[in-house]
């Protein structure tokens, strides 16, 4: 069955964490969400990506071959926001045409595509989609709304798919595992050092091929490593996914880290998604609790609504850089390509630099964002492409309007 999964035009609630990337590429537990949601699907065999246009050369390159091709027959259409497991499954088992809506946002369809235009599916393309189907009402929650969804189901979606990894290799024999060893699994090929605890009575630890854990780290579960990952005697709460290629120090809880990302020193994130190739300087901290224990209001897109979490810290877009000693207000978004220092109690725009000290902020360089990024890249040995650096540069240019409500200025801080 040919599956399309669709970007819709209600993604504002994951903030700058899509700006740069499919949302359905999005890390959830220990794989994409794209992975987890194919996983719900029982008769996915070709699966094409539709969304906006200018992701579509970075899309390709990073190995996802079918981008807003036109879909011909019978076709399965996902939302790209669709929360993966057996409420999916169930909907999309259905083999005759549908279409089910959550409070008339289309979640999945089974349809013939005739007259339906790749890339994003508006919210009257979806009612045109479902005209003459049956029509489902998805359960609540079919729909992840935000990222704080993510964050909240993290833990969940670890312990889900934990099972697919190697089962665990020998260790050190003072490392310590408090639980069941079974919910240990640690790949052949990392290393894990004397006097590390892991405590999986909660959940399971996945510790990826190629990663590594220093002495004195605490690794609670449900918890997944990414490959090439360092853990530098830190403590990681549960809850928590960092992916490939990150360097984390500090105390780390019930969060999603995103690839190439730094986090080496001391400080706290705490129930936050961070992107990818983002620095955070040693002592940085994000709240993730209000003085009221009151639930956690973001604003995005404009809309400001009601996470309904109690916990719930920061979305850091990609590039970000954070400095040291910077405390940054729970809830808040980092924008792409965005610097912070000192306090930041609002949302920072994309490619802007906000000052918590003086409470400035202005617009950023282009051309010095993009010479920081090939300088953190050659770090890691790695390239900005061509299509990367095409990205960057429209990205910019489209969030030109967010720094201007913002009242971002022109200039330099010193």
């Amino acid at each position: 069955m040919r599956v399309v999964v669709f970007e819709d035009d209600a993604l504002e609630g994951f903030g700058p964490l899509a700006a740069m990337r499919h949302t359905s590429l999005l890390k959830w537990g220990a794989s994409s969400l794209l992975e987890a949601q194919v996983r719900s699907i029982s008769d996915a065999t070709d699966v094409a990506l539709w969304g906006r246009d200018w992701l579509a050369e970075t899309t390709r390159e990073s190995g996802q071959a079918s981008y807003n091709t036109k879909a011909e027959g019978t076709t399965l259409f996902v939302n790209a926001a669709a929360r993966p497991g057996l409420g999916l499954l169930a909907l999309t088992s259905k083999m005759t045409p549908f279409a089910a809506y959550e409070e008339g946002r289309l979640v999945a369809a089974r349809t013939g595509a005739k007259g339906v235009m790749p890339g994003i599916v508006s919210s009257r393309t979806g009612v045109r989609l479902g005209k003459g189907l049956e029509r489902l009402e998805a359960p609540r929650r079919s729909v992840l709304a935000g990222y704080w969804e993510v964050v909240e189901g993290n833990g969940l979606a670890i312990a889900e798919q934990a099972p697919k990894f190697a089962d665990r290799e020998s260790l050190p024999a003072k490392v310590e595992v408090r639980g069941p060893s079974s919910n240990l699994r640690v790949e052949g090929g990392s290393e894990v050092e004397p006097f590390v605890t892991f405590d999986v009575r909660l959940g399971p630890v996945v510790i990826e091929r190629g990663a590594s854990v220093e002495s004195f780290s605490r690794i609670m579960g449900p918890c997944f490593i990414g490959r090439k990952t360092k853990i530098l005697s830190a403590l990681i709460g549960g809850g928590t996914s960092i992916f490939e290629s990150c360097k984390v120090g500090g105390q780390v809880e019930n969060s999603v880290m995103l690839p190439y990302t730094n986090k080496a020193h001391h400080g706290y994130v705490g129930d936050s998604y961070v992107g990818e190739w983002v620095n955070l300087g040693a002592g940085s901290t994000f709240s993730n609790l209000k003085n009221t224990y009151g639930s956690v209001r973001v604003t995005a897109g404009g809309r400001r609504s009601d996470s309904g979490m109690v916990k719930l810290g920061p979305a850091v877009g990609d590039m970000c850089k954070v400095s040291i000693g910077a405390l940054v207000y729970s809830g808040k978004e980092l924008g792409t390509g965005c610097q912070v220092s000192g306090l930041a109690r609002s949302n920072v725009p994309s490619f802007s630099h906000y000052d918590g000290f003086t409470g400035r902020n202005v617009e950023l360089i282009l051309e010095s964002v993009i010479e920081t990024q090939r300088r953190m890249m050659e770090r890691r040995d790695k390239e900005m492409s061509r299509a990367q650096e095409k990205l960057v540069r429209l990205l910019f240019k489209e969030t030109a309007g967010e720094r201007r409500s913002a009242g971002v200025a022109k200039g330099t801080i010193e």
